[in-house]
């Protein structure tokens, strides 16, 4: 490795490829000296843009062939077990975009693959590196809201169906809709803040009234109207913990509500709420008036902070902010909402 800088190969050209690439341009000990997509084209734009000087069309000649200490995976979530396992028995560290798969089954064995070579495993949930969910996580393990029972996440768009009739609206390469695509990233800061209690129940429901119509398509992503759209619209869910804590779930990619994206935790002593936006806000009682004490933070790149925090993981100076044991317990909530949704009735975890 090198003493300076990591040296990475970014797996996966399209969109989400840039928000890590630029991050890495901006310094987060990083150097990437490869990237591979199976659009050649695509990986060859990427290279000229972030003056990148590998690029490679198989994500199995890069890791024979490049000098890469580590790779960031940016595919659709159908294929990132696959990569991230070969990557890791080539006794490489993974970063690797959420949701970590598309099933219980795929997570669990990346999980295993990253314990077996003793390598860092990195899930891209990246909104846990705001500052605000930072600050509000110590907070309630510091105790200063008390006991908290209950969390509310929302990621609502009210048009904003990404991609469709692409890899995103296809429930086999997709894993699922916005639940998995979104909701990933609403439930696991939720449980996060919380302080990631072990969910023992799931209670779900799933709904599909714009997709199959056409309507509610948004501007991420590229469509293809000979495709197929195969996967929910709207998903809620409930999840139960084991000390006794619980989070509310809704999430969309269209519905005819005004869009919103928030979290709630309340505690006995104190309730929070941010909205994914640099600020945060606590509630309280003193002496029986109502307390409000507005925060705000510096904005900073989640995409920054989490390559970061990931190189220090690597290098050992601090644990890994999300790893792939978090990834696998996300994963278990997530399919048991669509198993809940499916089957009309609640399903136990534990």
């Amino acid at each position: 490795m090198s003493e300076t800088l990591l040296k990475v190969g970014m797996i996966g050209a399209g969109s989400i490829s840039n928000a890590h690439l630029k991050a890495a341009k901006e310094g987060a000990g990083v150097e990437v000296v490869a990237v591979c997509d199976i659009i050649e084209e695509r990986a060859k734009i990427r290279s000229e843009e972030y003056d990148i000087p590998e690029v490679y069309t198989d994500h199995e000649t890069l890791l024979k062939k490049a000098d890469v200490d580590a790779v960031i995976i940016g595919v659709p979530n159908a294929v990132h077990h696959v990569i991230a396992i070969n990557a890791l028995k080539a006794g490489k560290h993974v970063l690797c975009e959420k949701p970590m798969a598309i099933n219980v089954a795929a997570a669990e064995q990346m999980v295993a693959a990253a314990q077996d070579a003793d390598k860092v495993l990195q899930v891209g949930l990246v909104h846990r590196m705001r500052p605000e969910a930072q600050y509000l996580r110590n907070l309630v393990v510091s105790g200063e809201l008390g006991n908290v029972y209950y969390a509310k996440a929302m990621m609502i768009r009210r048009k904003g169906i990404p991609g469709w009739g692409s890899w995103f609206t296809t429930k086999e390469e997709s894993g699922g809709g916005p639940l998995i695509d979104i909701g990933v990233h609403a439930l696991d800061l939720a449980w996060f803040m919380i302080g990631n209690p072990k969910p023992v129940s799931v209670t779900g429901v799933t709904a599909t009234a714009f997709g199959p119509y056409k309507r509610g398509v948004g501007k991420w992503g590229i469509p293809n109207w000979e495709g197929k759209y195969d996967v929910e619209d709207f998903a809620g869910g409930f999840v139960r913990f084991e000390n006794g804590a619980v989070i509310n779930l809704e999430v969309s990619w269209a519905l005819h509500m005004p869009p919103e994206t928030r979290i709630n935790v309340c505690g006995e002593k104190k309730g929070a709420l941010t909205a994914f936006n640099s600020t945060l806000q606590l509630y309280s009682e003193v002496d029986g008036e109502l307390v409000d004490e507005p925060m705000e933070f510096e904005k900073t790149s989640m995409f920054n902070t989490q390559l970061k925090r990931f190189v220090a993981a690597v290098k050992g100076e601090e644990p890994v902010i999300t790893p792939g044991e978090h990834g696998l317990i996300v994963n278990r909530m997530l399919e048991a909402i669509y198993e809940s949704a499916a089957a009309g009735e609640e399903v136990r975890l534990d």
